[in-house]
Order: C-alpha cells, then sequence, then structure tokens
C-alpha cells in the first residue's frame, strides 16, 4: 500500500536521506556539480525554511512503512505551480508511485486555485510518464541552469 505523507519538522531527516539516495543512485544523468550543489543546498535548515512557508510542499511516498519517492513543489500567486523534483526509488519504479505523487500535487494545487502546473525533467525517459499523467509538452529542449538539455511540460488543473 502507497501513502504519502507531508514532510514536516519531525520527518525531514527521512526527506533528506531519501533525497541524498536518489541524488547519488537515481539522477545519473545530472551534472555532478549539480548534485553536489543540491546535496549542500537541501540542508535539514533549508527543509524546514522550505515547509515553513504556505507555497511550498515536500511529501514523501511509503510503501508499507518504507520511503521510495518524494515531490517537491511550489505554488506562485498567478495561479501557477511547478513541480520542482520528484523521485522514485528505481527498484519501485513503475509501481503508481509517481502518480500518486502527482495527484496529490494536483490536488493541493487546486485547492491553492492553481491552474496550470509546470514540471520539467532532464531525463528524457520521463517524457511517456508526464504524458501519461496528463502533462502536454511545451518546449522540445530547453536548458537548466548547469546547461543541461531538459523538456518542460504543463498540465491545466481541472476544476471539476
Amino acid at each position: 500500500m502507497i501513502k504519502i505523507k507531508r514532510v514536516n519538522k519531525k520527518n525531514t531527516p527521512i526527506f533528506r536521506t531519501l533525497f541524498l539516495k536518489l541524488l547519488e543512485n537515481g539522477f545519473e544523468y545530472y551534472a555532478k556539480k549539480a548534485n553536489a550543489y543540491n546535496s549542500k543546498f537541501w540542508s535539514h535548515k533549508r527543509i524546514r525554511e522550505f515547509i515553513s512557508t504556505s507555497n511550498h510542499l515536500i511529501v514523501i511516498a511509503f510503501k508499507d512503512s518504507l520511503p521510495v519517492g518524494y515531490l517537491v513543489g511550489k505554488s506562485y500567486e498567478d495561479a501557477r505551480s511547478s513541480i520542482l523534483w520528484m523521485g522514485v526509488v528505481a527498484p519501485f519504479r513503475g509501481q503508481g508511485i509517481g502518480e500518486k505523487l502527482i495527484e496529490y500535487f494536483e490536488i493541493w494545487a487546486k485547492r491553492r486555485g492553481v491552474k496550470i502546473i509546470r514540471a520539467s525533467t532532464a531525463n528524457f525517459d520521463n517524457e511517456k510518464f508526464y504524458l501519461k499523467e496528463g502533462f502536454k509538452k511545451l518546449a522540445k529542449t530547453t536548458r537548466n541552469d548547469w546547461g543541461m538539455k531538459k523538456l518542460v511540460f504543463i498540465k491545466r488543473v481541472k476544476t471539476r
């Protein structure tokens, strides 16, 4: 059974451990400098600051009691939101965990009045996943802050 839980001060270490695990063994396509930067940037302090504001969301997916995935997102004042990070531990991919994370984020975003969700990925293998989840490809490729090519997707939030 998959459960999605919001990150709070108490379970911040669980998220950070999972995040670092996926940086090391799930984002191989990322530039090494990007992974090094992100492992330092997403400190316990930064995570707590992030979740203390109402327009940020971090959730962890648990299969039984094992943390197997996460999603980090943000909403903006102009009815837009972004999925900033999402990852699922390799042996658990293809089991509906990413779908559950997206579903949770969509409900959260909809409650905040969001009309558009943006997502991007530097892993081109994820294109089918986002299309299956109802996203439309916005641009063939752009470049992220590290100069890596990425795909950008948008999805309109259903109002009913």
